[in-house]
């Protein structure tokens, strides 16, 4: 996989793999080093009162797991009725012991990924919040929007 971010104009690059999935009919990827697992039909808990973005709590293996909205922080309507769903767990940190992970339409594959198939997210994307997205990954048949994962967690 191949992430870009940008400090002070510099560009920095990684090579690596993704791992896709779908959000409102969008492919979609995450560097698959920060994805602990994924959870297919789970059960989770609405939290009365929570912010918006948090959609519930799902009990993983004893591990009491935080849902977010990550369709309403890319500027998607929450579609989220069905309450048996697929989720994506993100990997906790010493620094952050929490376990966090977003709900998802469906996973998609691990992609490998170089340089040449990567692309600064377009600048004309008003209904994305580009501090979200760190490119635009080219595929045969289709683009992959990559996620970044410390941009959405600074916000939840």
């Amino acid at each position: 996989m191949l992430l870009k971010w940008r400090l002070k104009k510099e560009v920095f690059t990684i090579k690596g793999k993704l791992l896709t999935f779908y959000l409102n009919n969008q492919l979609y990827g995450i560097d698959i080093t920060a994805v602990k697992e994924i959870n297919r039909n789970i059960d989770y808990t609405i939290v009365p009162g929570a912010p918006q973005h948090i959609i519930g709590l799902f009990n993983m293996r004893g591990q009491i797991v935080t849902l977010f909205d990550l369709s309403g922080m890319l500027g998607y309507k929450r579609v989220y009725e069905n309450k048996k769903a697929s989720c994506i767990i993100l990997k906790n940190t010493p620094a952050e012991p929490d376990y966090t992970g977003f709900l998802i339409a469906y996973p998609g594959s691990v992609v490998d990924v170089n340089e040449d198939m990567c692309e600064p997210p377009p600048a004309n994307a008003k209904n994305i919040d580009n501090n979200y997205i760190t490119e635009v990954v080219k595929i045969p048949g289709e683009l992959i929007t990559v996620i970044n994962k410390q941009a959405i967690l600074n916000d939840i």
